[in-house]
Order: structure tokens, then C-alpha cells, then sequence
């Protein structure tokens, strides 16, 4: 008796924006993982709550819709939350490795003395205790109940994806409605469990104690928790599968919501730019300062990152809805690029006769270390008569950034402004895409990356040119990474061979292809 064929499983194509923005993610995400890195002070956590790692986690979700909602669809529950099990598996193992590898290159830096002189890499915090306590150490690895800082995204992973099939099931039970208030009812206990954990502290007593277990330990002595709270965590995630299953559909495009994301992101900003809250744009210890930051302390439990606060929530709704509004329906933009509206030339005189001098008379604050370095007297008279360049002096270079851009960008020809914004982004949007598509590989890389780049900067210095240089080659190799796993994927050893050649020479070719 013959089985009938099993049903081959329908692919979804995929969806052009969730590639690009997954693929913005990693890179940013590299970014915040090198020490010191002063490019990291300009990515998007550093003017709002949300990160990307909301970004990773919300298009991980479309992307698990897309991957594995079609198994449930055409081979049942049981096939579907296998095919989830076999990539929780794929992404346990991924972990471990990459923790591996990192503390290796660590020990490697030091055992041959790669490092500068004074430091011991494997001392850096989060490896330390692999080596006071290997044995404990090692078993929580594998447990997951040692989970050091910088390793913490994929343990979170792959707990979230556990939990794909239990909303599986709750929407076979009930659609939509069983599925959110799931997901609302795991945050609100998380969120009270991080309540319980931050006032009362381990061991929890009372009420608190009854939802501890949702603080999943990230040491042997259980005092710390998983940075990234899988039960809280889960709300963005399953947000973008929701979207990615066509169970929420999008939002309206709309000038009324786009002003109102926008207004959010605004707003946020003074309590999550730490240039405000601590007190360097205006002065410290000031009322507004005090203001600000008094209460940015009592809304804490609503941005804490752990346990995934409900201002982070709203802020990254808002960033996404702009995001998406700004690449156009079906991310028609990354195509096509931008259009350049060519302002009339006395609009563009003027603006540049403002932003000249603005430039002008700012640059001493914007290149505060290269006066210091090449003309210290100047730099001495500067600190003595201008009392503006301590803790305005931030601000300052902001505003000479803003002029120098605008200076630029009018006096550049139309056919140059036309290049960046339209062949330039037609050209990187792929990239970034084939970045995105390949995030699992590209986060693995990454993360032993951004220790060897910051090794770099620690013998090159962290210069403007240096930094630079050594943030764009790890993105030169993350991009390398993203091409190299793609082409693995393709299993281009199952390609037909190709024709022998001067099969009519001697007649080897033919001998060689009967030997085989």
C-alpha cells in the first residue's frame, strides 16, 4: 500500500520591509555591543525608550508568522509546533556556541597579548563568573539559568518561540480576542512580577510570591533575572505575528496619526535622552533638571527594559507606524528611493546664509577634542571665556551638525542631492535586506564581532576617523556574513555540474565522469 504524498507547505513571499528594518536592527545592534563605541550614543535607544531590540523582536515575530503559521495551516498543530521545536532547538545550540566562541577569543586575547597593557579581557563582567565558578556556571549555560549580559537576546528568543504554539492553540479556541488577552494577561503578570522583584527583592513574600517564577534566574545564586523578560517580551513579538498572520490588520495611513507618533517620540525624549535627564543641556541640578528627572524615576516600572514597560511599548508603536508610513505601501520607497523636491533657488540662498554662519560660529563646540589636542592654549582661552562650552557644549554641537548638514545639502548640485536620495537607497536597501533575511547567522557573528572590534579601538584609540573605520568594517563583514549564509543555504553543491570541457580532446573528461 502506497502513502499519499504529504502536502508540500505553501510559501508566503516576504514581506520587502520586514527584511530591511530586521536588517537595520543588526546593525544597530552591533553598534550598542562595542565597548566604548561612541556611535552608539546616536542610535535610536539613546532618544527613547523602545531600541532595537524591539525592532528584532517585533519583525522576529512577523517573520515566525510567515515561517511557521503556514505548517499549522496545512499539517495540523502537532507538525507545526514541532517545526517550531526543531528551530528552538537550531536556536539553543546557537546560543551556546556563540558564548563559547566569545569566551574563547577572551582567553585567546589574553593568553597571547593581543590587549593593551593593564587589562584582563576575561575579567570584563559578564564572563567572570564562567571562570570563579565554572562548574555552576556551565550547567546554568546549558540550563539556561546562567544567562550573562550581552548573550541575553537569544534565551529570550527561544523561550518567546516556545510559545507559539500555545497561541496557536488559543486562537483555534477562540481567534484574535483568546490570543490578546493571552499575550495581555502574560505582560500584566510579568510586569508584577518585576514589581515584586525590584521592592522586595529575592526571596519575594506575599503576593509577589506567587509570580516569581516568571523572574527566570540568570545566575547560579539566582540574584539576577534574564535581563529580557520572555513572558513580558512576548507582547511585541506577538504583536508582529499578529500582523504577519493577517490576524491584526494595519493601521489607516494617516497625517492625524502620524502627527500623534510623532508627537510621542517628542515626548519622550526629554525623560529617555540621557543628555536631558542627567542634566547636560540644561543646568544640573536646576528645577527643570530636577523636574525631569524626579520623574523619570517615579515612571519607571512603565520603561523599564526587563520586564518590557508599557511606555516602551507605546513609543516603539509609535516609531514602527512612522517607519512604516515612510517607506511607502509595500515598502514601495526602498525600490524606487526618494524624491527630491527642488525648493526655489532663493529658498535655498536663504537657507544657506543662515546655516553658514551658524556653522561658523558653533565649530569651536563641536570639535571641542581636536582643539584640546592640536592648540591647547586655544583651548584653554576658549574654557576661560566661554562659559557655555561645559554643559551647553553638547547642545552646541547638535546645532553645528544640524547647520553643517543644511549648508551642505543646499549648496550640494541637484544631481548629487538626487544620487543620495535616490540611487544611493536603492542601491543599500538590498543590502540591508539580505542582512535582515539572515539575522540568526548575522546576531552569531556579531556578537564575538563586537568584542574584536572593540579590541581594535582599544590599541587604534576611538578618534573620529578610527571609530569609523572600525564600525564600518564590522558592518562590511556583517554584510559578508549575511551573503555567505545565504549562499550555504542554497546548497549550491546540489546544482548540476557543468559541461565538462574539450570533451573532444582526449576523451579524459569522459573517462573521469564513468570512474565516478
Amino acid at each position: 500500500m502506497t502513502h499519499p504524498p504529504a502536502r508540500a507547505t505553501p510559501k508566503r513571499p516576504r514581506d520587502p520591509r520586514l527584511d530591511f528594518f530586521r536588517g537595520v536592527a543588526m546593525f544597530i545592534i552591533l553598534l550598542s555591543h562595542v565597548p566604548g563605541n561612541v556611535w552608539a550614543l546616536w542610535i535610536p535607544a539613546r532618544f527613547g525608550f523602545s531600541d532595537a531590540t524591539e525592532i528584532f523582536v517585533f519583525c522576529s515575530g512577523m517573520a515566525s508568522a510567515m515561517a511557521f503559521g503556514a505548517v499549522f495551516a496545512a499539517r495540523g498543530w502537532l507538525m507545526g509546533a514541532a517545526r517550531v521545536a526543531f528551530r528552538v532547538w537550531q536556536v539553543y545550540w546557537a546560543h551556546v556556541g556563540v558564548f563559547l566562541l566569545t569566551v574563547a577569543l577572551l582567553v585567546a586575547i589574553d593568553l597571547n597579548g593581543w590587549g593593551i597593557e593593564g587589562r584582563v579581557y576575561i575579567r570584563e563582567p559578564y564572563v567572570v563568573p564562567f571562570f570563579e565558578e565554572t562548574g555552576p556556571t556551565l550547567v546554568g549555560l546549558l540550563t539556561l539559568t546562567y544567562v550573562p549580559g550581552l548573550f541575553d537576546i537569544l534565551p529570550m528568543y527561544l523561550a518567546i518561540l516556545a510559545m507559539i504554539p500555545v497561541a496557536m492553540a488559543l486562537h483555534r479556541a477562540g481567534g484574535m480576542p483568546a490570543v490578546g488577552a493571552g499575550m495581555a494577561l502574560s505582560w500584566g503578570l510579568a510586569t508584577l512580577a518585576g514589581v515584586g522583584f525590584v521592592e522586595g527583592g529575592p526571596p519575594a513574600q506575599g503576593w509577589s510570591a506567587l509570580v516569581q517564577w516568571m523572574n527566570l534566574p540568570a545566575d547560579p545564586q539566582g540574584v539576577r533575572t534574564w535581563f529580557f523578560n520572555p513572558f513580558a517580551w512576548q507582547l511585541v513579538f506577538f504583536t508582529g505575528f499578529a500582523f504577519g498572520m493577517g490576524w491584526l490588520k494595519p493601521p489607516p495611513r494617516s497625517r492625524a496619526l502620524a502627527w500623534a507618533a510623532a508627537a510621542v517620540l517628542l515626548l519622550s525624549t526629554p525623560f529617555a535622552w540621557f543628555k536631558i535627564h542627567e542634566g547636560f543641556f540644561i543646568p544640573h541640578g536646576s528645577e527643570a533638571h530636577l523636574a525631569i528627572a524626579g520623574l523619570r524615576a517615579e515612571i519607571e516600572p512603565l520603561w523599564v527594559k526587563t520586564w518590557f514597560g508599557a511606555l516602551r511599548y507605546l513609543h516603539f508603536l509609535a516609531l514602527a507606524y512612522l517607519a512604516w508610513m515612510a517607506v511607502g505601501p509595500r515598502g514601495r520607497l526602498l525600490d524606487e528611493g526618494l524624491t527630491v523636491r527642488e525648493p526655489p533657488q532663493a529658498t535655498r540662498r536663504l537657507r544657506a546664509a543662515l546655516a553658514a554662519p551658524v556653522a561658523l560660529l558653533t565649530a569651536p563646540y563641536a570639535y571641542i577634542d581636536a582643539i584640546r589636542a592640536l592648540a591647547p592654549a586655544l583651548d584653554a582661552f576658549v574654557l576661560a571665556h566661554f562659559p557655555l562650552f561645559g554643559d551647553g557644549a553638547g547642545l552646541i554641537a547638535l546645532i553645528h551638525l544640524a547647520a553643517l548638514i543644511t549648508l551642505v545639502w543646499n549648496a550640494a548640485p541637484a544631481r548629487a542631492r538626487d544620487f543620495v536620495a535616490r540611487d544611493l537607497v536603492v542601491a543599500a536597501a538590498p543590502v540591508i535586506r539580505k542582512v535582515g533575511t539572515q539575522s540568526l547567522a548575522v546576531f552569531m557573528t556579531s556578537i564575538p564581532l563586537s568584542q574584536m572590534m572593540g579590541l581594535a579601538l582599544d590599541h587604534l584609540g576611538r578618534g573620529v576617523w578610527t571609530v569609523a573605520a572600525v564600525n564600518l568594517t564590522g558592518f562590511a563583514l556583517l554584510i559578508a556574513t549575511a551573503y555567505g549564509a545565504a549562499w550555504f543555504k542554497r546548497h549550491p553543491w546540489r546544482a548540476p555540474a557543468p559541461a565538462p570541457r574539450d570533451v573532444q580532446r582526449d576523451g579524459t573528461a569522459q573517462r573521469l565522469q564513468a570512474a565516478e
